[in-house]
């Protein structure tokens, strides 16, 4: 007794009056517990059959009893991920020269805001001046054979001069005009305006000019690390240029709480740089596959920065992350500190009436719903905005009510979850189970790429956008197009040519000899063969037949070569900017079909000899609670890994299923081995552990429940063999157990 009294001893005033007043109101609540009727005590009145409390203003002070109102108000539950900002695939680039050469002027340094299309810098290139001279001499040999052909016309129709001159000047002339063809081309294909070529060729002489290097986005330059007289190279990256009229929002999920996240979903971003703001923003794209290292999931948000002044949000800056979960727009609410929870039951003590000389009470049992924010989601139990609650001195009137029995109030049945089945004869299979990961086969994840080196032009696609086979996704600028364009542009009319020479000669009859003849047939078979062999490199580029007509059309050739989808698929990622250099076949984007995915499972040389091919399996997925798909093992890798020393098995789901497999989930694999006899059951869900001790919550005909003693047997991944302690029909608790346990253990 003394270490008691020494501690009460040092209980303030108020605080032993409170002890004082419990005390008397728990002894009111035993008589009246033994079947009597509440008694009057020194402030306080108990009913613990009716859940009543009346306090007197004395024991009300000292408990220092408070209540609030019940609001309605939204109740939004969130979940919390690491986030950072990046920029939007569109708005983030690199500058360069199309040619070589050396930095004659700068129009733009770090820090400076420009605009789509402006010169940063201009190039003087050997290469451009060789061009000039190129165009001018193709112009000048085109007039020269000109004039050629037309003072031999005359003279051949007089018979003065042979008809064989006439037709190869009229040749030479037809060349001198494709060479000027090719080069006007070659000139538009390097992205130098037409009419500059106009002012050169009307000119007739070269001109110093120099070639411009221009911005593919608007927004500001980053990064220049130029000066003027450095030699660069053709598709150097010169300039950075971000557009910061919006930002991305990467937010890193758990794979545990991605079933809980969806497009549409409202997200509040709070940074590092301003930790007193919150950023509003809503989900645009959910990931679907998951980094294979950290196993987290990407999902997407897009920030405006504000029109006007400087921008506030900048690539690279991180923070965190609440993606509220979506909920009533207002909904029943409470204080949490009203809410008592009692085992499986939560309560809350609402003021009945409430005077100077004191105040009455009532327990009322609720289903509680969301919680966030410090107030609780109340979904039944008769409440309505406007009642008052106990907010404070609750807990401490919480004693008064234990119960004798395990008997939840619907409200707390609800509120867990309570489901009841009877045990009954089920089979319980002989299984092994596996570690696994969502896969994708080979043919269902691609990866999209540029058929030619060159420099990222354009971005077609958002990150988790639906393609399908063909779409084109990006544009990528290649100079080895161009070339190409150029020499099917040139064998098309160096073709046309030797066909009108071939047609001209062999209408001649027996004034051309036949061996002349033949060498021009064997001259157009062989431009025939290379014009065919161009075109269908042009088609392996990715140029459709229209695309190529109309290059041979306008003599204008294709800028960009298309990067299209390989299959039917989301877009996964894209880790390149526009402007960057590629090389020929390096991906640029994945493609992911999730319509039929398979899982790999990993399989141990201790269970090597219980696995096969042609094996059902039940597949669930770590991530998300509710998933559980069926199918079959399909195919064994036949090899252990000398890391792992696993050996991988893939199998194949009997239907798509209703949610995406993500590649790289995580997923436990039950493979069944064998039928026995049905047994005596019930789900594992049923099952209380103790130690090694198993229970089972039976329902009892007045609706408690007794804590029962189980002996098992056998169990699989669904059911667990009852061999002692339950009859057939025993009506037994499934969902909700846990709860159970708690309660049982706070009155046993």
């Amino acid at each position: 007794m003394r270490p008691t009294h020494h501690r009460l001893r040092r209980l303030t005033r108020p605080a032993a009056l409170a002890v004082a007043v419990l005390l008397t109101v728990a002894a009111t609540w035993v008589l009246a517990h033994e079947g009597h009727a509440p008694l009057p005590t020194r402030g306080a009145q108990v009913d613990a059959a009716t859940g009543q409390i009346i306090l007197s203003r004395d024991a009300r002070e000292a408990l220092d009893v408070q209540t609030a109102e019940v609001e309605s108000r939204p109740v939004t539950e969130s979940v919390l991920a690491y986030a950072a900002l990046t920029s939007p695939w569109q708005n983030h680039a690199f500058a360069s020269s199309r040619v070589g050469g050396r930095v004659v002027k700068l129009h733009a340094q770090p820090g400076q805001a420009v605009a789509a299309g402006q010169v940063l810098a201009e190039v003087e290139s050997v290469e451009l001046e060789s061009l000039q001279l190129e165009l001018l001499n193709a112009q000048n040999d085109a007039r020269l054979s000109e004039k050629i052909v037309t003072d031999l016309e005359p003279s051949a129709k007089a018979g003065a001069v042979a008809g064989q001159s006439l037709l190869d000047a009229q040749t030479k002339h037809r060349q001198n005009q494709n060479t000027l063809a090719v080069a006007k081309a070659k000139w538009l294909s390097l992205g130098l305006p037409g009419s500059d070529l106009g002012a050169l060729l009307l000119a007739g002489e070269p001109q110093h000019r120099t070639f411009p290097v221009r911005t593919l986005v608007r927004g500001t330059v980053i990064h220049a690390d130029l000066a003027v007289g450095k030699v660069v190279e053709p598709l150097e990256h010169l300039f950075e240029v971000v557009d910061l009229s919006s930002v991305w929002v990467r937010i890193d999920v758990l794979e545990q709480d991605l079933h809980r996240v969806e497009v549409g979903q409202q997200v509040e971003v709070r940074l590092t740089a301003y930790p007193g703001d919150v950023f509003r923003a809503a989900v645009k794209v959910k990931g679907v596959a998951l980094d294979p290292r950290t196993h987290l999931n990407a999902v997407w948000a897009e920030l405006p920065n504000p029109p006007g002044g400087d921008p506030r949000l900048l690539p690279g800056m991180s923070g965190e992350a609440r993606l509220l979960l979506a909920g009533p727009a207002a909904a029943t609410a409470v204080p949490a500190g009203a809410v008592v929870r009692e085992g499986a039951e939560h309560y809350v003590l609402v003021e009945e009436a409430g005077a100077t000389g004191g105040s009455e009470y009532r327990r009322r049992a609720v289903a509680v719903g969301r919680q966030a924010g410090g107030w609780v989601e109340v979904r039944s139990g008769g409440l309505y905005p406007g009642d008052r609650v106990v907010v404070r001195g609750g807990h401490e009137l919480a004693g008064l009510f234990a119960q004798g029995v395990l008997r939840p109030s619907p409200e707390a049945a609800r509120g867990i979850g309570l489901e009841v089945e009877p045990a009954t004869v089920r089979a319980v299979e002989d299984v092994a189970e596996i570690d696994g990961a969502g896969d994708l086969p080979p043919a269902r994840r691609a990866s999209a790429s540029s058929p030619l080196p060159g420099t990222v032009s354009r971005v077609l696609v958002d990150q988790g956008q639906p393609v399908k086979a063909g779409d084109v996704l990006a544009e990528v600028v290649s100079l080895d197009l161009h070339a190409l364009q150029l020499d099917y542009l040139r064998a098309h009319l160096e073709g046309e040519l030797q066909e009108d020479t071939y047609g001209r000669l062999k209408a001649s009859g027996d004034a051309i000899s036949r061996r002349k003849v033949l060498e021009q047939e064997a001259l157009l078979n062989a431009g025939r063969q290379q014009r065919d062999t161009l075109r269908r490199k042009l088609r392996v580029a990715g140029l459709t037949d229209d695309r190529i007509a109309t290059v041979l059309k306008t003599g204008a050739v294709v800028e960009a070569v298309p990067v299209r989808s390989p299959i039917d698929g989301v877009v996964v990622g894209f880790d390149r900017t526009l402007g960057q250099a590629v090389k020929a076949e390096e991906p640029l984007f994945a493609v992911h079909d999730l319509t039929r995915p398979v899982i790999q499972g990993y399989v141990s040389e201790r269970d090597l000899g219980r696995v096969r091919v042609g094996q059902r399996v039940r597949v669930r997925v770590s991530g998300d609670p509710a998933f559980l798909a069926e199918g079959t093992v399909a195919r064994s890798g036949r090899v252990f890994g000398p890391d792992s020393r696993t050996l991988s098995v893939w199998v194949e789901l009997d239907r798509p299923p209703a949610q995406p497999l993500r590649h790289n989930q995580l997923a436990r694999l039950t493979l069944v081995l064998g039928q026995p006899q049905p047994v005596l059951a019930v789900p594992r869900s049923a099952l209380v552990y103790e130690g090694t001790r198993a229970y089972a919550f039976v329902r009892q005909p007045d609706g408690a429940f007794e804590r029962l003693s189980v002996e098992l047997g056998r169990a699989d991944d669904r059911f667990v063999e009852i061999t002692r302690g339950l009859n057939p029909g025993d009506p037994v608790a499934i969902r909700g157990t846990a709860e159970l346990q708690t309660a049982y253990a706070g009155i046993k």
